[in-house]
């Protein structure tokens, strides 16, 4: 992808939206909003680059640098905003070659483990610390038991 309207189309397409009206909405912006980010009026700010992010896919990196290209002015920083992009892109592809199988066994690793403890400082009376512990602990259903 070399645009934020490409960005904004994988949305659409990946949501099955079918206005901009309702990508405005899954974005929590407004269409205007979207609109002008489409004409290169304006671009998205990080918080937004992160949404974008999030509904297509994309590394963040990625989607922050073809904002910042699409934003920059001269060719030097355009050059900088394309490379970071692409070095994003690549680091994106390697990192999934690399690591599916060890996400997986991950995953299995966590739903596996069934009980979550934690502990918290308690508070006197008077603002102060009271100078104990008190620990729980949460049993986390199985992911293949029936809720209930």
């Amino acid at each position: 992808m070399q645009s934020v309207a490409e960005l904004l189309d994988a949305i659409k397409e990946r949501r099955n939206l079918t206005t901009d009206s309702a990508l405005a909405a899954a974005l929590g912006v407004s269409r205007q909003t979207v609109n002008n980010w489409r004409q290169g009026r304006n671009t998205p700010d990080p918080v937004a680059c992160a949404t974008i992010a999030g509904l297509t896919g994309e590394p963040l990196a990625l989607v922050m640098g073809i904002a910042g290209e699409q934003r920059a002015i001269s060719r030097e920083e355009k050059a900088v905003w394309r490379k970071l992009a692409a070095t994003a892109m690549t680091l994106a592809i390697g990192v999934s070659l690399a690591l599916p199988v060890r996400a997986e066994a991950v995953r299995h690793g966590f739903e596996a483990s069934p009980t979550i403890h934690y502990a918290k400082s308690a508070v006197s009376p008077n603002g102060g610390a009271a100078g104990h512990l008190s620990t729980s602990s949460v049993t986390r259903p199985s992911a293949s038991a029936p809720p209930g």
